[in-house]
């Protein structure tokens, strides 16, 4: 998983910094058995997450040992993980940055890295006056931390969504859950990010970005997870005695996609009318439209969404298909009129003057340099996944 290759990726940066080592790497997933060639390896050093199947052999070998692994009972090695605390309060602030007052949890209880980050979570919303709701699984998971029955337990999931007061913020302890939290609120035809907005934690990157609407995700500094692995297993070759404390590694920061992208309205027909609105700005549709699936007076349905949102219909709508532009801009090699046949704007002039009347840009200005800005930024910013060995 990304999560691991991440970590792997400090772990090198620290060998080309401090080597020559000589780095023997086997990929391997959680639920595989102990390598039989672990038991009569000569290796001077093992950064490894100790998994039960084959911890017990680890410590037999007696060769120095940097453990990963965030679970109970601590394996009394030299430890790095991140901090799933600051993760935690990282999501709530995250979500009470964007108004909402009604949160929830959807977790794996039997993983203490799960219930540390509701922990976190719980206390940040409580200490803001809010409380917090979390789910309680009817099925256990495996190690691959996938749910073993989602399809039977996902009605469960779509009722306890259902059931809770909206506009709700939903932190998911991982990417995967946040993508069957997100499926859970399809069941439900629950609005997302209009009536609950969803977070999850390790930025695994192609499962947030192929998730509907894209996840946004706390970005643990799994890079620098690796790098200090990697520090403290020289020090213990080299004679300094091993910390006795575990290294907790903050996160980076949010990874802020479409899932939590929006600001918390109470309303619920302005919440309807900007999910309509969501799905279909790209569609060519009118202020008429929306009116229509409101149900209330034009008139009506203006004055509630100012109250709502500060703004008009018709700014929603534009807003919508700005942000649309920009991200084929960004991410695509699509002409001008490709963009504006995809965002439902019949005539390009139209589309060049009213994104540089926003924007203060041209489409091409504005394309060259975001995308010169993101290359820079993938080449600073360590980007983190989902969580997987790294053996």
């Amino acid at each position: 998983m990304a999560y691991g290759r991440e970590i792997l990726h400090g772990t090198v940066q620290y060998v080309r910094e401090n080597g020559p080592w000589t780095v023997f790497f086997e990929p391997r997933s959680m639920q595989d058995p102990a390598p039989p060639w672990l038991k009569d390896w000569d290796g001077d050093g093992i950064i490894t997450t100790l998994y039960p199947q084959f911890s017990e052999l680890i410590r037999q070998t007696g060769i120095p040992t940097i453990d990963l692994d965030d679970q109970e009972p601590r394996s009394g090695l030299p430890t790095v993980q991140s901090d799933q605390l600051a993760i935690g309060a990282t999501a709530a602030a995250h979500l009470m940055e964007r108004g909402f007052t009604r949160f929830g949890y959807f977790g794996y209880p039997q993983f203490e890295w799960s219930r540390l980050r509701l922990e976190s979570f719980r206390r940040a919303v409580e200490a803001a006056g809010f409380v917090c709701e979390d789910y309680e699984p009817a099925h256990a998971v495996s190690w691959g931390h996938q749910m073993p029955a989602w399809e039977a337990e996902i009605e469960r999931v779509a009722r306890w969504i259902d059931g809770l007061p909206k506009p709700l913020g939903l932190m998911a302890c991982n990417d995967f859950r946040g993508v069957q939290a997100l499926d859970a609120c399809r069941r439900a035809d629950v609005a997302v990010p209009e009536e609950v907005a969803v977070i999850g934690v390790d930025d695994e990157i192609l499962a947030c970005e192929l998730a509907q609407p894209s996840l946004s995700s706390v970005i643990p500094d799994c890079r620098r997870i690796g790098y200090e692995a990697a520090r403290l297993l020289d020090g213990v070759l080299a004679g300094a005695p091993p910390p006795a404390a575990t290294l907790h590694v903050p996160p980076l920061g949010i990874a802020v996609r479409q899932s939590s992208d929006v600001t918390a309205i109470a309303d619920p027909i302005v919440a309807d009318a900007m999910r309509f609105i969501r799905e279909h700005a790209c569609r060519g549709i009118r202020i008429e439209d929306v009116v229509g699936r409101a149900g209330v007076s034009r008139s009506t349905l203006h004055r509630r969404f100012r109250a709502s949102t500060g703004g008009t219909i018709h700014d929603a709508i534009a807003g919508m298909r700005l942000d649309r532009v920009k991200r084929l801009l960004v991410e695509t090699d699509l002409s001008l009129h490709a963009v504006a046949e995809r965002v439902g704007v019949a005539h390009v002039e139209y589309l060049i003057a009213a994104f540089r009347k926003s924007t203060g840009a041209t489409p091409g200005a504005f394309r060259r340099a975001h995308r010169d800005g993101a290359s820079r930024a993938t080449r600073a910013r360590p980007q983190a996944g989902g969580r997987g060995p790294a053996d």
